[in-house]
This record gives C-alpha cells, structure tokens and sequence, in this order.
C-alpha cells in the first residue's frame, strides 16, 4: 500500500466541532426554556393557592362572628335605623359577639386590606377588596352578605386572583 493511504485520522476538523457545539446549545436552551416555564407554572400555582386560603379563612371567620353575633351596624350607622329590604353597598360591619364585646370588620380600599377589629386579616403579599350587603325584613334576623376579592402581589403573568360572596344570618334571637 502506499503510504499516503496508511494516514490515520485523529481528532475532529474544526467544522464538526462547530456542528456539535451548536446541537448542544439548542439543547441546553430547550431544556433551559422548559424548565422556566415550569417554574412560572409553579409559582402561578402557588399564587392560586395562597389566595384561595386567604379567602377561605377571612370568609369563614366574618361568617362565623356574624352568626355567633348580633349585627350592631354597618358603615356607623345602627341596624334599628337601616331600611327594610336589600341595602348596600357599606364598607364596614360592627358586631357585638357573645363576650358582649364590639367587633368592627372593615374593608379598606385605599390599603387593600381587610381588618377585624383594628388587626389585618388579608397577608402582606395578598390585596383584599370587599363590600358587605345587608338583606333586612322586618323582625327577621338580618342577614349579611359578604363579597371579598383578593389577589396575589405579583407580576401581572403570574397574579392570582379570586371573587367569593356569602351569606351569614345572626343565630342570637332577642328574647
């Protein structure tokens, strides 16, 4: 054999050098892509998550104090002097619970919080809004219904957000 022919060839040419490393990069950025949009997935669900709590726990303490209590107010001004039928909306809800103690539940608009009694129900990272409606019919208990809206401090993409209502009637009966 001639020996031009015998000539091994060792190592790679400078062109299939360029080919791989160009196959790898779309790879690594496709998995790097992926991986980022789970992650916005998960952060969004997150988001969803905390909101639905917070909601449930504000909705549920305001109904239960409302039921275990006898509605005083709304917005300052006394239950007695409110009209017969559907009024509304009022940002605020006084309560005297069973302790004989006055509770005021207050949506704050500008803050975006909703409070109980002067403390923040709603967490830092989460904005409330909300009105309560009054429903009152003579010499039956009045009942109040609550509509909050929350949603998540976040960034636009990833923000939560929730709508509840419900409505709670005083359990106390005058005697």
């Amino acid at each position: 054999m001639p020996k031009h022919q015998e000539k091994i060839k060792n190592g790679f040419t400078l062109i299939e050098l360029l080919v791989a490393m160009a196959i790898f990069s779309v790879v690594i950025l496709t998995a790097v892509s992926i991986f980022t949009v789970g992650m916005g997935g998960t952060k969004k669900i997150f988001g969803q998550q905390a909101v639905q709590e917070s909601g449930r726990f504000i909705l549920e303490s305001i109904s239960k104090e409302i039921r275990m209590s006898e509605v005083n107010g709304l917005n300052g001004t006394l239950l007695a002097s409110l009209p017969d039928g559907l009024s509304g909306p009022y940002a605020s809800l006084r309560i005297i619970n069973a302790d004989k103690q006055t509770i005021d539940y207050i949506f704050n608009e500008a803050d975006k919080q909703v409070s109980r009694a002067g403390s923040v129900l709603n967490p830092n990272d989460i904005n409330a809004s909300g009105k309560f409606y009054l429903l009152k019919n003579g010499n039956l208990q009045p009942r109040i219904t609550v509509i909050l809206g929350l949603a998540s401090k976040t960034e636009e993409k990833y923000r939560a957000a929730i709508n509840l209502q419900t409505t709670a009637s005083s359990r106390e009966y005058a005697q």
